[in-house]
């Protein structure tokens, strides 16, 4: 009782109200005592008139004690029970004083907080252990210095998962004290009257002498019925004297809602490369890997906030135990589908999922450009050592991404090198469809292109922007509305790919159309040269699963010779050759290979003269 007084600044005459109204909840005797006093055999609880009559020794304080029955004050707000007995219009001296329920466990020495909030609040206790602040510590230093005050509300702001909540409890444990997290969100929902929620919520702070702490702040500015609470919270806040925090993944400040408080602002960002690298290898203890893992790299290529790597990782494990048993290793396919598991995102919408299923040994390119490719993939592999370590992510404002354009004639492996340097990087890859970017509608290419980024940068995707002439060709002179447009998308294009921080390539048939302005903005350009006969006689000897049944009579270097194609032609005609010795019940051959040679020069407009067959000239009838 001296707790709870103390607590809620109670007077004495409503002290001794608490005293009358717990007697009849401890022993039932009282209801007959009761009962007589008021003269009522159906009146079993004391009233506000029995407490004035037995506490009450004048008028004066029988007038001043009715204080203590108004809607404001603590004893009514936080400590009886409403009184739905009587009528609204009821006499004032006839209500009932219950205890709420409440207050009577806690009376009773329960620590469980009210069955009305329990479903949406978390009590944290400074005695629990916590992670610990891998980052943001310069933060915690500056709110423990800070004198608070009962106008002063901290406001975190930044994404999910990036240890607004964590720096509250870390705050509370360092003072010693108890936190209550209220998940505003879940609150919103609830059928009882807002009001009523907040009011049980402070009850709760006080009673615990906790911090109060408002999650999932922006929630109540979803819609016009839900942005109504907010002035409710506010205006309950009033009367609670202690410490307030609001967290929110949005920045969201209601001015016109927020008079008499001072907000001191602070912005959570995404963790930094180096700062995701200490997050990696702190929430990887007590987890076993197939091998080492370069977290740094992981951390380069996922913008990932705490909560997203320790979820990855949670993710990671409970596949490793599905595949490998409960004392799986974790393969670093695993973890990699695990980061992607984190990522929601529609880039889906603008662009189609290519499987990136080549390696450094399906492609046959010259050393240089084998070489370019690797170097690109360098970029990516070690950017924390670069960017963040030794410091160049300070000297660079923009341009942090990497941005490679592939140029060369069709068939020439641009969308091969892609897809291999996706599956070097483990990243996705999402190949852009044009069609539905480029739109004749003045300000729709903007749009999409802004989607496309925006997206991206959620999937941490690849993308491969193929056949980019149109949209990537020269800025013209401007002669009417649709050239200035056209200029401005370009520009526009050009701001984005610079602000993107992850992989883009672009693949071109006609380097020579492409605005300079683009060429100082690649990191790499890659040429793919027309294979010549010695990589096209490599081209067809790797281009046959193990698996496919040959025929002892193929001749790679005749048909490197006489087939001057690329190497997307030389992958049409090995599929298109192996369905005719399917269908034939044959090994593929070089019958084969000839009858599939002459329908593919066909469609790309070359004739296959029986001549040219040299000494297979009978082998097909031409």
């Amino acid at each position: 009782m001296p707790y709870l007084s103390r607590v809620f600044g109670l007077t004495t005459f409503e002290d001794k109200c608490v005293v009358i109204s717990l007697a009849v909840e401890l022993d039932r005797k009282y209801e007959k005592l009761y009962a007589f006093l008021n003269d009522d055999v159906t009146c079993k609880d004391p009233t506000i008139d029995l407490a004035m009559k037995l506490l009450c020794a004048t008028p004066e304080e029988k007038l001043s004690a009715r204080m203590s029955f108004t809607p404001r004050s603590n004893l009514c707000r936080y400590i009886l029970k409403e009184d739905e007995s009587t009528g609204a219009g009821s006499a004032l001296l006839l209500k009932a004083l219950r205890l709420d329920e409440r207050i009577m466990r806690f009376l009773l020495n329960s620590e469980q907080i009210d069955d009305g909030i329990r479903s949406f609040t978390e009590v944290f206790l400074p005695v629990e252990e916590l992670t610990p602040l891998l980052s943001g510590q310069e933060v915690q230093d500056k709110i423990r210095a800070f004198m608070a005050s009962n106008s002063i509300i901290f406001y975190f702001h930044g994404p999910c998962g990036t240890g607004k909540k964590l720096q509250v409890k870390h705050y509370c444990k360092y003072f010693s004290l108890p936190l209550l997290i209220v998940d505003l969100r879940v609150a919103g929902g609830q059928e009882q009257p807002f009001k009523k929620i907040i009011e049980k919520v402070i009850r709760e702070a006080i009673l615990h002498q906790a911090v109060l702490c408002f999650d999932n702040y922006q929630f109540l500015f979803e819609n016009e019925s839900s942005r109504r609470n907010i002035g409710e919270l506010f205006e309950a806040l009033k009367v609670f004297s202690g410490l307030i925090f609001l967290l929110a993944d949005s920045f969201k400040k209601p001015v016109e809602f927020n008079n008499g408080y001072y907000f001191i602002d602070i912005e959570f960002n995404i963790p930094k490369d180096f700062e995701r690298k200490r997050f990696w290898e702190y929430f990887s203890k007590g987890h076993s890997f197939w091998k080492e893992i370069d977290w740094g790299a992981i951390a380069g290529k996922f913008c990932f906030t705490p909560g997203q790597i320790r979820n990855a990782l949670m993710t990671a494990k409970n596949m490793a135990d599905w595949y490998s048993g409960a004392s799986g290793q974790i393969k670093i396919e695993e973890l990699y589908k695990a980061c992607y598991a984190q990522v929601r995102h529609n880039l889906g919408d603008k662009a189609s999922r290519v499987q990136s299923r080549y390696g450094w040994d399906d492609i046959v390119l010259p050393p240089e450009q084998i070489k370019q490719l690797q170097n690109a993939c360098n970029q990516v592999k070690y950017r924390h050592i670069v960017y963040g370590k030794w410091g160049f992510e300070e000297k660079l404002s923009y341009g942090k991404g990497l941005c490679v354009l592939f140029s060369g004639p069709p068939g020439t492996g641009k969308t091969m090198s892609a897809q291999v340097m996706a599956k070097e990087l483990y990243l996705e890859l999402y190949k852009i469809d044009l069609s539905q970017v480029v739109s004749k509608y003045i300000g729709e290419t903007e749009k999409n292109l802004q989607q496309i980024f925006q997206e991206a940068q959620l999937s941490n995707a690849i993308l491969f922007f193929d056949e980019t002439d149109a949209l990537f060709g020269k800025r013209s002179e401007v002669r009417d509305s649709h050239d200035r447009y056209a200029n401005i998308e370009t520009a526009y294009l050009l701001q984005k790919i610079e602000e993107y921080e992850g992989v883009t390539i672009l693949a071109t048939n006609f380097i020579q159309n492409i605005d300079e302005a683009f060429m100082r903005r690649f990191n790499f350009i890659i040429e793919f040269p027309f294979p010549d006969k010695q990589y096209r006689e490599k081209i067809w000897k790797s281009i046959f699963p193990e698996e496919a049944p040959l025929s002892d009579d193929i001749d790679f270097e005749f048909i490197a010779s006489k087939f001057e194609v690329a190497g997307g032609n030389i992958k049409n005609i090995a599929v298109s050759s192996a369905f005719l010795a399917a269908d034939a019940s044959e090994p593929i051959g070089m019958k084969h290979i000839v009858a599939a040679a002459k329908y593919e020069l066909n469609k790309i407009g070359k004739l296959l003269l029986k001549e040219d067959l040299g000494e297979y000239n009978n082998i097909i009838n031409i």
